[in-house]
């Protein structure tokens, strides 16, 4: 076990020892949200022939040396249909859009260019360039490509061309369940009024939404008195799950009990507090092959340490091709508070000025227990160890919160 790590070792750790979750196929209509466990190949092209682009007539170019040109119309071709007859000189054939294109042509005149010239004839006022509004067979997708590789998050446009490819059903990752516990006598449920002492357990179901999220399914939120025993049948209660997730209880007071029954339950324990603000008494670890987070009791810590650490290990138990979030340069718009010595993620609002560049500054005080600082905040904004009371200007990393 290692003990006040730095942040980018813990995180490594997390997602070096969580295991992937089974493959299970479900049907397209159960696909959205899911992520990807197979490469998908397309078995077709698409567009599968070539089609037009616009309603109106499909003709030779060659026809158009002198303006305006009347030719005769072999035929209609409604989307759907095939062409029957090969366009020669002299002639056309009404096409649709999405209609097939037929042989001979190769370009379509829209309907507002034309007006009719009696007997089924048409006069063609502009001329088109060879190829104008005709979409070619294969331009989108062509037989054998990869469209999507393992890891790919399932968004309704993945949907639309998964049916289009003619995947009615696909190979996706079961999402994990996670056992969301809040720890503390002081917790009431969020429908009660708190007595004298008490509060309402706003962790609980904040963190379940964030399971929500981050793509896992949330089991009812537990709560979990300061008592060993009570706490030890919680957490067999909730290794049902494919995850543990607690809140409060990890860290060195006197009945902070939730570390302590679980290294008596066999809790091999990875790492005990990181060199971070917020979120220093973070504990990680594996019970029964099962990642388990301890994550400390104040609610802004524990909602961004689930944002660094937790939401990358559902990530990875995924597979998902992005574990950790992106980070974008930006600069400070005002100053911030920090000491050296530990990584600070803060809670941040970012913009964008008129020349592109991204801004950012943090959302007012920014203490653990000011949970509107969260509420507040488009993204957070990460400070490295070595940075101490950055001025405006000063350049820091940024990661949208992806709720």
């Amino acid at each position: 076990m290692r003990e006040f790590i730095p942040f980018e070792d813990a995180r490594r750790l997390v997602v070096e020892a969580v295991p992937q979750q089974p493959v299970v196929r479900v049907g397209l209509a159960d696909a959205l949200g899911r992520t990807l466990a197979q490469p998908v190949r397309s078995r077709d092209t698409i567009p599968p022939f070539d089609n037009s682009a616009m309603d109106g007539f499909a003709v030779r170019t060659a026809d158009f040396a002198d303006l305006p040109v009347v030719l005769s119309v072999l035929e209609d071709i409604p989307a759907g249909s095939v062409p029957q007859q090969e366009v020669q000189p002299g002639t056309c054939s009404r096409i649709m859009t999405g209609a097939q294109f037929p042989s001979g042509a190769d370009a379509v005149v829209p309907v507002e260019w034309t007006e009719p010239a009696g007997e089924g004839r048409i006069r063609f006022l502009r001329a088109p360039t060879p190829g104008q509004h005709v979409r070619q067979a294969g331009r989108d997708i062509t037989d054998g490509q990869l469209v999507f590789a393992p890891g790919q998050r399932v968004t309704p446009p993945v949907v639309g061309m998964l049916a289009t490819l003619g995947f009615a059903a696909v190979d996706v990752r079961v999402p994990p369940h996670v056992a969301v516990i809040s720890t503390g006598n002081e917790l009431v449920d969020a429908a009660m009024t708190p007595g004298p002492g008490q509060i309402r357990n706003a962790n609980g179901p904040a963190l379940a939404a964030q399971v929500t999220s981050a793509g896992g399914v949330s089991f009812p939120p537990l709560l979990a008195r300061d008592d060993e025993a009570h706490i030890r049948a919680v957490i067999e209660q909730a290794l049902a799950a494919d995850m543990l997730v607690f809140s409060g209880g990890v860290s060195v007071g006197d009945y902070d009990f939730v570390k302590q029954v679980l290294d008596a339950m066999g809790m091999e324990l990875v790492f005990w507090k990181v060199q971070q603000r917020p979120g220093k008494p973070l504990a990680f670890g594996l019970l029964q092959g099962k990642p388990v987070f301890g994550l400390p009791g104040n609610p802004v810590s524990s909602a961004m340490c689930f944002e660094q650490y937790v939401r990358p290990a559902l990530a990875q138990m995924l597979g998902r091709q992005e574990v950790f979030a992106p980070l974008h340069p930006a600069r400070l718009t005002a100053p911030t508070r920090k000491m050296a010595g530990l990584h600070y993620f803060a809670r941040g609002h970012a913009t964008v000025d008129a020349e592109g560049s991204l801004l950012v500054r943090d959302t007012g005080p920014q203490g653990s227990h000011l949970y509107s600082s969260v509420v507040q905040a488009n993204c957070i904004f990460h400070m490295p160890p070595e940075m101490e009371s950055p001025a405006p200007g000063t350049q820091v990393l940024v990661e949208w919160l992806r709720w």
